[in-house]
């Protein structure tokens, strides 16, 4: 199979050029996400191209199957309580099988980077790089609070996405849609107090996000949206999300979305077992026989 990229610059399509990315060889360009100096317009066609979407950041996780960036396939990672690792090989693989689709079929896969689970980070990432490394396909890491301000509809023009930070916290960003409708997160990730953080939003400000089923609401001003579908982020979304990012649709944010090797989860702190591991380290360089 060979999935091509066709990109036309210019303002008619007499200045065109094909890009092959071959499934073999996976011969790889990245088109620049910059328009032209000559402010012409950049016109991306996908043709015959297979991605997976991953989302392991929560409680329960989705798989998904696209071509030309539209939906195939998306199924949850089996019931509440049931670890992600041991159903994500598994869906993924039937799902191909499914499909009528090989590994070496799949020109890209997109996973979703954080924040979340710690241990469902890891899963989906390992997941992600391992199949990008075997098959040399195209990989891209999303950030989990991009694909839920996704979810938004196109009504919303600025959202704050929350996720539960334990100890009463919560970590917060905000996200303002631009011109196109690509959503740009306009500062760093906070961890707040929740009460506090959630009693100074006003009436026009608008609040999702997985964190809001672990906070009392009944006083809070802002919009909510609380419903599932906008809530948690879609493996369909992430997978969406990637290949835009990777077809130069939207501007990078970091190179190491795009490399295996370097991407890694991103945890806003350590883990509640990482600190007490520390803790622990800690007392014994104080007292060796403690």
């Amino acid at each position: 199979m060979c999935s091509k990229i066709i990109a036309c610059i210019g303002p008619n399509s007499s200045t065109c050029l094909r890009l092959e990315l071959l499934t073999v060889h996976r011969v790889c360009s990245r088109i620049p996400s910059k328009e032209p100096d000559d402010g012409s317009n950049l016109i991306l066609a996908i043709i015959n191209m297979l991605a997976i979407g991953i989302e392991t950041s929560g409680y329960i996780g989705s798989l998904a199957l696209l071509r030309d960036g539209e939906l195939i396939d998306e199924r949850s990672l089996g019931e509440p309580g049931r670890r992600h690792a041991q159903a994500l090989v598994l869906e993924l693989r039937d799902m191909l099988q499914r499909h009528g689709a090989g590994p070496r079929e799949v020109d890209a896969i997109a996973v979703s980077q954080g924040p979340g689970s710690f241990t469902g980070l890891r899963v989906g990432l390992v997941c992600a790089k391992t199949f990008a490394y075997a098959t040399g396909c195209q990989f891209v890491a999303i950030n989990t609070f991009d694909a839920i301000a996704e979810n938004c509809g196109s009504e919303i023009g600025s959202v704050w996405v929350v996720e539960n930070a334990q100890r009463g916290e919560l970590f917060v960003w905000h996200l303002v849609r631009d011109d196109i409708s690509i959503w740009r997160r306009t500062d760093r990730l906070q961890i707040v107090d929740s009460r506090e953080w959630l009693s100074r939003r006003t009436v026009t400000e608008t609040i999702t996000g997985p964190g809001l089923t672990h906070c009392h609401l009944e006083n809070v001003r802002a919009v909510l949206l609380t419903d599932d579908a906008i809530t948690r982020p879609k493996a369909s979304v992430i997978g969406r999300l990637g290949l835009r990012r990777l077809l130069g649709k939207e501007p990078l944010h970091a190179s190491a979305e795009f490399d295996f090797w370097k991407s890694v989860p991103f945890y806003v702190r350590v883990s509640t077992a990482e600190e007490q591991r520390d803790i622990r380290d800690q007392r014994k360089s104080i007292d060796p026989q403690g």
